[in-house]
This record gives structure tokens, sequence and C-alpha cells, in this order.
């Protein structure tokens, strides 16, 4: 397997990651990964963590975070995440509206337990809140879920599947009360000096017209575009073949080139919470950072 020296997102326990940020770039080094962006979800909260353990082990860290936003399926938009590279990770602004988005998305998942208790799965709010240590997500619900029910539930998946995933035959989706938009995700990452790119363009199986939608973004500021990715162990393409992630890619990079937006690469490793996925199996050679680091 190919190790790239540039991996740009990786997750840490400070979202749905199972690694500290500390240990991450440990990792990393010893890997060979000599550039790193910490893109937790909604969080800038291990940064500072993962700054310092890149001095100590001659990794150069990225200040990142990839923001969830609102799903408006009437401009075709779901489930899109933007990576905000670059940043002033304390940036008044930005924290700002962090704060809010942490806010609005503890009180969903603590909905969302709610209705999974329902169903009669033993699932504490307190110990769900606990399991994430920063910013809540499912995987965090599914972890407690799995580790409380082992008679209902065979692995995290089954938990999705069966009660946590939009399209779960007794979904527990709840709307959050307050979310970015997608321009908004964009301004506020301009807003704190970074570099605003599309995560994962391929994994975006609710929307009609990716192509059109990146398009759009372009057009809305949007600066570059998550090209090198694990498709084959990430949701719509886990499995698929060399060929067919390499079509992907390619389909990307193209986009990209046609709309003026800079190619990112990153492994979207969380350790034990998406199995078979190492730092650095994705991401950039040297000679793409090169081109593009002073950017960020």
């Amino acid at each position: 397997m190919t190790t790239y020296p540039v991996d740009l997102q990786i997750h840490s326990t400070r979202s749905d990651g199972t690694d500290a940020p500390a240990a991450l770039v440990e990792k990393a080094a010893a890997l060979g990964v000599h550039v790193l962006a910490l893109t937790d979800h909604d969080s800038v909260l291990g940064v500072d963590e993962a700054l310092r353990a890149g001095e100590r082990w001659n990794v150069a860290i990225v200040p990142a975070l990839e923001f969830s936003t609102r799903d408006e399926p009437d401009r075709d938009l779901r489930d899109v995440n933007i990576l905000a590279y670059g940043i002033d990770h304390r940036n008044s602004t930005l924290q700002a509206a962090l704060q809010q988005v942490i806010e609005s998305r503890v009180e969903q998942k603590i909905r969302q337990v709610e209705r999974l208790q329902s169903y009669g799965v033993d699932v504490p709010v307190d110990e769900v809140l606990s399991e994430a240590g920063g910013v809540p997500g499912r995987v965090h619900i599914a972890r407690v879920a799995l580790r409380r029910n082992p008679h209902k539930f065979s692995s995290i998946d089954d938990v999705f599947a069966q009660y946590l995933s939009t399209s779960a035959p007794n979904s527990t989706y709840v709307q959050r009360a307050f979310s970015l938009r997608v321009e908004d995700a964009i301004e506020l990452t301009h807003r704190a000096g970074g570099v605003a790119a599309l995560a994962h363009p391929g994994v975006y199986q609710r929307i009609l017209d990716v192509d059109g939608m990146v398009r759009r973004l372009a057009d809305a500021g949007l600066d570059g575009l998550e090209v090198n990715y694990t498709y084959a162990q990430n949701r719509g393409h886990k499995g698929a073949s060399l060929q067919a992630v390499a079509a992907l890619i390619a389909r990307f990079s193209a986009l990209a080139d046609e709309c003026g937006l800079i190619k990112t690469g990153g492994s979207d490793y969380h350790g034990a919470t998406k199995p078979g996925i190492a730092i650095g199996q994705a991401g950039l050679t040297w000679s793409q950072w090169e081109a593009i680091r002073e950017r960020f």
C-alpha cells in the first residue's frame, strides 16, 4: 500500500475518531507522513495538541476542521462537508459559530438518544456524551448501544442499519435546530484565513447532480476539491476495485481543473471507527503538496 507523505483528512477523539490528536501525529511520523491536517467534525478542540505533537515529531500540522452543513434538498444539497484548511483556529468569529454548531449538535444527539430509548434500546445520554469527549456524533451513540445491548446488535454498522442512518427502518434521525449553510461554511473558512475544499465528492449518494453542485459551489467561493480519497473503504463504494477508485479520482481531478479548484487528498482516518484505513493511505504526493502549499 502506498503511503502518501501528505494526509489532509484525519479525525481524532475530539470528534468521532479513536486516537488522541498527539497519538495521531506520532503514528503519522512513524509511517513517514510529513504533513497532516486534523479535520475533526465541527471542532478545533484538538488542534493545539496536534500542533505541539507536530513540533515533537517533526510533522507539519495544518490547522483545520470539517464542517457539516444543512441539508437543502430543494438546492440538491445533502450531507455536504466542507474542509477548512489553514485556518486561524482561534479566530473569534469562527469560534462563536462553532459554539453554536456544537450546542445544536449536542441537543440533536440527546433527542436522537431519547428516540432510540423509545425503541427499548439501553443508551444512557450521559454515557454517550462521556464517550464523545468532544463533539458527539452518531458513532458515539452506536458504540454505547453496541456495548450495552449485545443481544440486539452485532456491530456498529448494525446499529446504523437498524436505527441511526437516515434510511434505517426505525430511523431516529432528528433535524438540528441550527446548522450552517454550505456558503456559511465557506465564508467562515475565509474569514478565519483558510482554504475551503469540498470533502469526498464521490460519497454524496443523495445528491442528484454532484458535478453540478461542485460547479455551483466553485461560483460561490469554494477553493478546492478533495480528489484523492479512500473510496473503497467508505459509504457508497465499499469494496470498489482499484480501477473504479481510479476512475472516481480521475473524474474529480478533471472537474477540479475545469472549475479552477485546488486538488486536495486525505485518508479520512478515524482509527477503529473506520477499520481498514491507515494514515497516509490517501493524500498528496510531495510534488502535489509543493504546488499548493502556499495557499495553506
